[in-house]
């Protein structure tokens, strides 16, 4: 049965995000990626009460990277 985005346990929305999307030069997908990016930061505050290293971690983990750019986050604990 498919699911939608906002249905999926959070790592599943992190694993299936759309890391590069401030980058697209179509605007559905960089409103999609943006729509995205918020709900699993809603997700993570109610569920985690903030980024735990566990979610940075896997964060981490399907953010892509290179020498000139980014989408890792580091872990600060607050």
């Amino acid at each position: 049965m498919p699911r939608y985005y906002h249905e999926l346990p959070l790592k599943e929305m992190i694993q299936y995000h759309d890391f590069t999307f401030c980058m697209s030069d179509d605007n559905r997908y960089y409103e999609q990626g943006k729509q995205q990016l918020e709900l699993i930061n809603k997700k993570v505050n109610k569920e985690y009460g903030g980024w735990s290293k566990e979610i940075v971690d896997h964060w981490n983990k399907y953010a892509p990277h290179g020498d000139d750019m980014s989408w890792r986050k580091e872990y600060t604990a607050e």
